[in-house]
């Protein structure tokens, strides 16, 4: 083919312009950046816009224009919903047969590792099939990330299109699963967010540390100020108030009790993005609902930090982008690629027993002096940058 024939197909488990998770953004800027460069993109996904319910709620097809070529989102049914019980049940068994004998799980692990992706979900077959009858017309497969059935069926032997993994790897039982293998050992370059990213996935599988690897890091939205919607009047209304904040998916797994349970009782905490768990009926704590980018840009301007504890990150968009905007992070240290982003860009990262004192410290405007890598973070954080390393391995 010739240069403006080439075509990438990019498989994510969710794709659409207003879900905001990690992998699915990324995704999205991913195949932005590479279209408005020139390469025909189409991104394969599931017609879900919930990670749980995997639902069909979203169109079959969906054209994006960009300052280049325009950018098709085909999705592809989900067959049912996740499967509760029989996945609770599937992880339960794993993890049993790992603690008696890792090789007991090894055995039974085509069976259980099937079930694990069939009843997780999402589970949407016509995907992978149209992958295997097109693949011919790409001239690479992009899979981001690791954990579902559209990814790994992406990266099988059948699927003889170059591959290109970019991991996603979290430092979670999941990872450790043997489908993570199969999907390592089938792909021609992998890609990583971070190198703490990188350590981890070559400390677990020591096959990737033989398969050519590039850093994609991901890089900053392109905020138009123009076509923002407006700030809400409750969140303007804060311009005078001094609080702390937790931006993005307020879940369990995100180790929102430790935020809880270790803020002191003279601050505030303004919770903003999806409510996956509840939240106490406590004065210290406010929950504001989803919020857009202007607001979003608003918030990390005014509050005193940023606060984060996750256990189980490849990286921290919402670090890397409170950082571009100047904003102290304060996150519970432990988290590797959390842990680099503020090593090398500046931040704050703590143990467990002077969380909470520093928040305390922090009210006090004389400490929140810190400098902050600005321009340093904003040069290597950069879309255009990682279409430019992807178009090289094509």
């Amino acid at each position: 083919m010739n240069e403006k024939a080439k075509s990438i197909a990019i498989v994510v488990q969710r794709c659409g312009q207003h879900i905001q998770a990690g992998a699915e953004v990324y995704a999205f800027n991913l195949a932005k950046a590479l279209a408005e460069s020139g390469i025909h993109v189409e991104v394969l996904t599931s017609k879900s816009d919930d990670y749980i319910k995997w639902n069909n709620n979203l169109s079959d097809y969906e054209s994006i224009k960009t300052s280049g070529l325009d950018f098709s989102i085909k999705r592809f049914p989900v067959i049912h919903s996740r499967q509760r019980i029989l996945f609770a049940l599937v992880k339960r068994t794993i993890k049993y047969l790992n603690k008696i004998n890792n090789n007991f799980y090894l055995l039974l692990s085509p069976i259980l590792d099937y079930l694990f992706l069939k009843s997780q979900g999402p589970w949407c077959p016509d995907l992978w099939q149209y992958l295997e009858k097109n693949q011919t017309k790409f001239n690479l497969v992009i899979v981001k990330s690791y954990l579902y059935a559209p990814n790994f069926y992406a990266l099988k032997e059948n699927i003889k299109t170059k591959k290109l993994f970019i991991v996603t790897a979290h430092n979670e039982p999941e990872f450790k699963l043997a489908f993570v293998k199969k999907m390592i050992s089938n792909s021609n370059t992998l890609a990583f967010v971070s190198k703490a990213e990188k350590n981890l996935c070559q400390e677990i599988w020591h096959v990737s540390s033989s398969i050519n690897s590039i850093i994609l890091p991901p890089g900053f939205h392109d905020f138009n100020p123009e076509n923002a919607e407006e700030i809400r009047p409750e969140i303007f209304n804060l311009t005078n108030t001094d609080f702390f904040l937790y931006l993005g998916r307020i879940d369990k797994n995100k180790n929102i009790d430790f935020i809880l349970n270790n803020t002191p009782q003279n601050c505030l905490v303004i919770f903003a993005g999806d409510l996956k768990y509840q939240l106490p009926n406590d004065p210290r704590f406010v929950y504001i609902g989803r919020v857009n980018e202007k607001e979003k840009e608003f918030l990390l301007k005014k509050t005193i930090a940023l606060l984060i504890a996750s256990r189980f990150e490849a990286y921290s968009i919402v670090t890397a982008e409170a950082i571009k905007l100047n904003c102290i992070v304060l996150a519970l240290k432990g988290c590797p690629p959390i842990d680099e982003l503020i090593n090398e860009y500046g931040g704050i990262s703590c143990d467990k027993e002077n969380f909470s004192r520093t928040m305390q410290l922090l009210l006090d405007k004389e400490n929140r002096k810190i400098h902050l890598q600005i321009d340093k973070i904003f040069q290597d954080k950069s879309w255009k940058k990682n279409s430019q390393l992807v178009t090289e391995i094509l």
